[in-house]
């Protein structure tokens, strides 16, 4: 590694008076160090030791507040114009004392770039147009590097230390130690990025790079040496980094490794490929089996028909892992296993303790094919939902499931011919995606699914016969819950004939009588905003009022009597109800003939999945299930 050494005196008292997150000699707590400019998925912050709440976009951090991340990243603007890019799986705490504020890297990674000066807990950094990577190693220890333009740190005891672009600095607390951590040469040569890669040998590495922040350490060699862009080879006992704006595809024994920037990996002397730090996609081919080592146990993957993908995100405290395809199954070096589906999500630890994040549901509560859009009500507020197939997907198929119809996010469960998915109360868009053996395809199948904590168990409303309003010129609102109702229009003052006007969409309506009101049927209004006045005696009154009617989405639209949750079910369901005017009811595609009171009651046979699912379907309100779950 390359350190220059630099005066110490006009930097470190800069750096005693001016820290970037706050002006010089100032310590205000209400003048807030950083503000969470971007987050590309959850943001969490902890205001003292207070417990940790989420964070959204113009949320402000002050001293001794803490910032975390999940799986994706966040920008922070900090106080100075610097800019702090959170990595995912990072907590980042703004410590210190008074003025002198100070960041802590407790889990994971940020970068820092701009211009300026920054006190971290482990030392200070000088930035000049640069950016330096910072990632925790635990126990008070990070290491620094430079890997844009210009920076120095400075340690506790005074010294001032160039950094270089590929060097890496080991810092920890108290009497700051600086280290060579597999240290790169900076004017390591690089092969012209035209030449030809030599063919690869039997017991050789093949690797890809797309970028130009890529280095290798050869086996036994203490310095990292840049790797060029495009395809080469690599021995085995090497170690591959890749920094930031660059990727690499690594191939060993048939498994190949797609590292993310900022991750590192190994690969022994057998060719067994290890992920140290950082996020990668592992995979094998058709037929093929692989595996790659985490810190605490390892990845297995198993091809057969449709090949095998887990994507892997290592950290200073577990590793992540998420089965995107085939068989993976995830083991711990302290001797546990987990066979992993797809879409399922899980951590393994250092020590190598397993534990499940989200898993698919061997059973299912209600079955929908896929294409179809429903609403169910569940009093869980979490519904196992099997999606069906229907013979599209001849070599199996998955189910992608997002917030947002863009699946940006997605959860993902795949099977033969269906899949398990548990769904939370919300509304959800989910498609339909087949395997095969050379990738998957487009979306096949779409729809929407809508979880409603509800057990339909609130009595109908009633509905008033006759609704008051006035013609004095104010708006009026009316929602209601079934039909719409006859409305009373109250005239006020004296006359013998009135005429009541009514528009709207440049169509107009108009009702005689003779006061002190006029009645509109309701049969002749739909949801909308009205204009209304009055002429009497033939003159117009000089006020215009409006109307609004819409319809009271919180109102119950169904009542479900029987049967009643967490009961033992008799070999015949009794199913009995009531709903509003317009819907009508089945179970198993089979109809339940409602009377004029619009009460319906039939026996049913047990269902074959957990819940009995009540179908309610409307012209307008659509499709909605109630499920029933047995003893």
């Amino acid at each position: 590694m390359i350190v220059r050494l630099a005066r110490a005196t006009a930097f470190g008292c800069l750096v005693s008076c001016v820290v970037l997150l706050v002006g010089a000699g100032c310590g205000k707590k209400s003048r807030a160090l950083a503000t969470l400019e971007k987050a590309d998925g959850p943001v969490e912050r902890q205001q003292g030791a207070a417990a940790w709440q989420a964070a959204s976009v113009g949320a402000r951090f002050f001293q001794g507040d803490a910032a975390r991340t999940a799986e994706g990243g966040a920008q922070l603007a900090v106080l100075g114009g610097a800019r702090i890019a959170m990595q995912p799986h990072t907590v980042l705490r703004f410590g210190g004392k008074g003025g002198a504020n100070k960041i802590g890297v407790e889990l994971g990674a940020i970068e820092l770039s701009g211009t300026g000066n920054v006190g971290l807990d482990v030392g200070d950094v000088r930035l000049s147009k640069g950016t330096v990577r910072i990632t925790s190693k635990g126990n008070g220890e990070s290491t620094v590097e430079l890997t844009v333009g210009d920076a120095q740190v400075s340690t506790a005891s005074g010294q001032i230390l160039d950094l270089v672009i590929g060097s890496v600095l080991d810092l920890s607390l108290g009497d700051l130690t600086v280290q060579t951590v597999d240290a790169g040469v900076a004017d390591a040569a690089v092969a012209p990025v035209d030449a030809a890669p030599p063919a690869p040998a039997v017991d050789e590495v093949t690797i890809e790079v797309t970028g130009k922040k890529a280095d290798v350490q050869a086996p036994g060699s203490p310095t990292w040496t840049a790797l060029p862009a495009g395809a080469g080879v690599i021995a085995p006992g090497s170690k591959v980094r890749v920094g930031t704006g660059t990727t690499a595809r690594l191939v060993a024994r048939g498994t190949t490794l797609a590292m993310a920037g900022g991750s590192r990996a190994a690969v022994g002397a057998d060719q067994q490929v290890t992920l140290e730090l950082g996020v990668a996609s592992a995979s094998v081919p058709v037929g093929a089996d692989g595996q790659v080592s985490v810190p605490g146990g390892g990845v297995a993957m198993k091809g057969e028909n449709i090949g095998a993908e887990a994507r892997i995100d290592v950290n200073a405290r577990e590793s992540r892992v998420n089965a995107m395809r085939g068989n993976v199954e995830l083991t711990g070096a302290s001797g546990g296993n987990l066979k992993m589906a797809r879409g399922e999500t899980a951590t393994l630890a250092k020590g190598g303790t397993i534990r499940v994040i989200e898993a698919i549901p061997s059973y299912w509560d209600f079955r929908l094919t896929a294409g179809e859009s429903a609403t169910i009500h569940d009093a869980k507020g979490a519904t196992a939902v099997q999606f069906q197939f229907g013979g599209t997907c001849a070599d199996g198929g998955f189910i992608e499931m997002d917030r947002d119809a863009r699946f940006r996010t997605a959860k993902v469960s795949g099977g033969k011919e269906a899949a398990n998915m548990m769904v939370g109360a919300g509304g959800w868009a989910y498609r339909l995606r087949c395997s095969t053996g050379s990738g998957d395809s487009a979306a096949v199948a779409s729809g929407r699914v809508v979880i409603v904590r509800d057990a339909g168990s609130r009595a109908l409303p009633t509905q008033a016969a006759v609704n008051d309003i006035d013609a004095d010129g104010r708006t009026w609102r009316i929602s209601y819950q079934s039909v719409i109702p006859t409305i009373a229009v109250k005239i006020k003052g004296s006359g013998a004939r009135f005429k009541l006007h009514v528009a709207t969409g440049g169509k107009e309506q108009s009702f005689a009588g003779a006061g002190p009101s006029i009645k509109i049927p309701g049969k002749s209004l739909e949801e909308g905003t009205y204009t209304y006045w009055v002429d009497r005696d033939g003159v117009k009154d000089p006020k215009v009022s409006t109307l609004v009617i819409d319809f009271d989405n919180t109102a119950p639209q169904v009542y479900i009597e029987k049967p009643s949750n967490n009961v033992v079910w008799d070999p015949e369901i009794l199913v009995r109800g009531a709903v509003l005017p317009g819907w009508n009811a089945s179970v198993d595609g089979i109809t339940i003939p409602i009377d004029k009171q619009r009460r319906f009651s039939a026996k049913v046979g047990k269902p074959a999945a957990g819940a009995l699912a009540i179908k309610l379907a409307h012209p307008q309100r659509g499709v909605h299930y109630y499920l029933r779950r047995g003893k």
